[in-house]
């Protein structure tokens, strides 16, 4: 039987190096050949965005219809203020005006009818990437009714010696509740690593859980130096070699000497920015994006979830006072939520919130792009999807912040701003009219990744009116090819 090198690494107990070395065959997509992999990484923010703080003009298009303006040749001035920090990115960014939580508004208006968590951020988190109606649960808040998009790929594309996805970030507690972004399946939030030397040595395979016992066992003392395995296969070497005759030696040798020309391989064949070695400067935030980096350019997996999460407002200039839900509230003229009345303040505070963000969107942008893989970058041949709960601040689901970068293998025709009409009846009565579901850039963001799929979590909605919401096929217009 033929064994080949990672099954052999493996073998030795040196599968956590597997990834480290020359690519296996599972790094390339598709049958013809090498190619570069296809990747996604889920960067979740909550609160949505003030509308008049990302949306841009599209001069000369008309009322209605889909429409669209070059990104490329803008400056700085000329963006949104939360797309003028990526401003170094345009050529590369695809932002989406117009598309809509509609799977979330239906499941919103099937619960005004029957009862249950009615909790716009309850409702927002559970359907954002599962497309379909939340696992209603008696007393106690709603969670994901279906596995998520992330957790889906992550079964599609895992492989021996290779993470189907990982979920990096923070809890998210909109009403003293933690909310999961991502599911395993229905009412199963997917776990989620908050500590980034932990998600490193996780990633690496150097965690282990401790022990019980005072006195550390060999098997605690091997994963102990996991972090330095082939200077611990030595260490073993040098104490089993006295026992043994000569040709037990000889062995024994040819054995150091294999694990030492494998080493030196993994060394040279590395592909670009996999360095096992964890870089704790920097604030947390700025650790995972280098965590994601390090995990897509040694292919340890090919889907990433992060959520952000909601600073306190001083980390954003506002009094210590203060707090982003309050401010959430008063952010749009005539269209407060929750009683609140309209402050300029808050405006201002969840602009700075959608800001500060992008600056964090934009240094996982600069990691990616700074890895040299095929004919680009890790950049070029990954799409990092930049999604929240809600659509606004203030509780609304119809004009989503949507934005894309990167192309995915030249997937996505990037380096523009599109805008989709608003030609759908809200499934809730007196509600805006609402643009393409965003079940509808999942189906897009699956074929991305090399699937099949055609529709994915709820396939249709009614709206108000009892017209069908189509909410199938992918949204060709953001495609390349």
């Amino acid at each position: 039987m033929r064994v080949n090198r990672r099954q052999l690494l493996q073998a030795l107990g040196l599968g956590a190096l597997t990834t480290l070395g020359a690519r296996s065959p599972l790094a390339f997509a598709g049958g013809g050949g090498p190619t570069t992999p296809s990747r996604v990484v889920f960067f979740v923010t909550p609160h949505g965005h003030v509308p008049n703080a990302w949306t841009m003009p599209i001069p000369g298009a008309p009322a209605a219809g889909f429409a669209e303006r070059s990104l490329v040749d803008l400056a700085p001035a000329d963006l949104s203020d939360v797309l003028r920090p990526l401003h170094p990115f345009r050529k590369r960014l695809l932002a989406v005006e117009g598309l809509s939580h509609t799977s979330v508004l239906a499941d919103i208006a099937e619960i005004m009818r029957t009862g249950g968590d009615l909790n716009n951020h309850s409702v927002g988190v559970a359907g954002l990437l599962t497309g379909t109606r939340a696992q209603q649960n008696s007393g106690a808040p709603c969670t994901g009714g279906a596995r998520s998009l992330d957790q889906e790929l992550a079964v599609r594309t895992g492989a021996p010696g290779r993470f189907g996805s990982r979920v990096y970030g923070f809890d998210y507690v909109p009403n003293s509740t933690v909310a999961p972004f991502s599911f395993l399946g229905p009412g199963q939030a997917t776990p989620i690593v908050a500590d980034p030397a932990v998600a490193f040595a996780d990633l690496m395979g150097y965690y282990r859980p401790g022990s019980t016992s005072s006195v550390q066992t060999r098997e605690e003392a091997i994963a102990s130096m996991r972090a330095s395995v082939l200077d611990g296969v030595a260490s073993e070497y040098d104490l089993l070699a006295p026992r043994l005759d000569a040709a037990g030696k000889r062995k024994l040798d040819d054995h150091r000497d294999l694990v030492r020309q494998l080493e030196a391989s993994l060394g040279v064949t590395s592909p670009t920015g996999c360095q096992a070695t964890f870089d704790g400067s920097g604030d947390r935030l700025t650790q995972f994006m280098r965590l994601i980096k390090l995990a897509f350019a040694c292919d340890l997996t090919r889907v990433a979830t992060f959520v952000a999460p909601v600073p306190q407002t001083t980390e954003i200039g506002y009094p210590a006072d203060t707090t982003i839900h309050t401010y959430a509230h008063e952010s749009i003229a005539n269209a407060t939520s929750c009683g609140a009345m309209f402050d300029p303040v808050a405006a201002r505070a969840m602009t700075d919130l959608g800001v500060w963000y992008a600056q964090h969107f934009a240094t996982l942008l600069q990691e990616l792009d700074a890895v040299p893989e095929g004919s680009g970058t890790l950049l070029d041949h990954t799409v990092v999807v930049w999604v929240t709960e809600l659509s606004t601040p203030t509780h609304l689901h119809h004009d989503n912040f949507t934005l894309l970068a990167g192309g995915c293998n030249d997937f996505f025709a990037t380096g523009r701003y599109v805008r989709y009409p608003r030609e759908h009846v809200s499934p809730i009565a007196g509600y805006a009219a609402t643009g393409p579901g965003h079940n509808r850039l999942y189906v897009s963001l699956l074929q991305a990744m090399g699937q099949a799929d055609t529709s994915f979590g709820m396939t249709s909605a009614k709206g108000a009116d009892g017209s069908t919401i189509d909410l199938t096929r992918p949204l060709t217009e953001l495609h390349k090819v």
